[in-house]
C-alpha cells in the first residue's frame, strides 16, 4: 500500500521525535485523520499547510462521533502531536479543543491538576447522591449516636 505524502511526513516526524512504539501507536490515529480529510475533499501538500479550520472540523467531528470522550481526546491529541512534530504552528494548535471537555466540574479542587475535565455521567451522580442520602439517614437514625450526642 502506497502512503500519502502526509503519512510519510508524519512517519518521519514521529521517528525523529518519538520511539518506534509511539509511532506504531500514533500512526493509525493519524490515518483516521487522513481519511477524514479525504472525505472532506481537503488534502494539503504537507502537514504545515493544513488549514487550522480542518483541525477544528476534525475536533468537532470527534466531539459528535458516538465514542467516549477519552477516545476522542486521544485521537485529537495524536493528530495534534504529529502536527507539532512536523513543524505546525504551536500557538494555533493550543486553541483546538473538543468542546465537551471544557465544561466546569462540580469538584473544583481538581482543577489545579486537570485543566481539561468533563462532567460526571448522570447515572454516577445519581448513585453518589443516593449514597450520600443513605449515609445521612444512617447517621440520623442510629440510636447510639443520638444518646452520645445528648450527653
Amino acid at each position: 500500500m502506497l502512503e500519502s505524502r502526509l503519512s510519510e511526513e508524519a512517519r518521519m516526524a514521529l521517528s525523529r521525535y518519538s520511539s518506534e512504539k509511539a509511532a506504531r501507536t500514533l500512526l493509525p490515529l493519524w490515518f483516521q485523520f487522513e481519511a477524514f480529510l479525504q472525505s472532506r475533499g481537503t488534502f494539503p501538500s504537507s502537514i504545515p499547510d493544513l488549514a487550522e479550520e480542518s483541525l477544528r472540523e476534525y475536533a468537532t467531528f470527534l466531539d459528535y462521533q458516538d465514542c467516549h470522550v477519552d477516545d476522542a481526546l486521544i485521537a485529537l491529541s495524536a493528530v495534534l502531536l504529529v502536527c507539532l512534530h512536523a513543524g505546525y504552528n504551536a500557538r494555533s494548535l493550543r486553541s483546538i479543543v473538543i468542546s465537551r471537555i471544557r465544561r466546569p466540574v462540580q469538584n473544583r479542587q481538581w482543577d489545579a491538576f486537570r485543566a481539561r475535565t468533563y462532567q460526571r455521567l448522570e447515572s454516577s451522580e445519581l448513585i453518589r447522591n443516593r449514597k450520600r442520602r443513605n449515609s445521612h439517614e444512617a447517621r440520623t437514625s442510629d440510636p447510639a449516636r443520638i444518646e452520645d450526642s445528648a450527653r
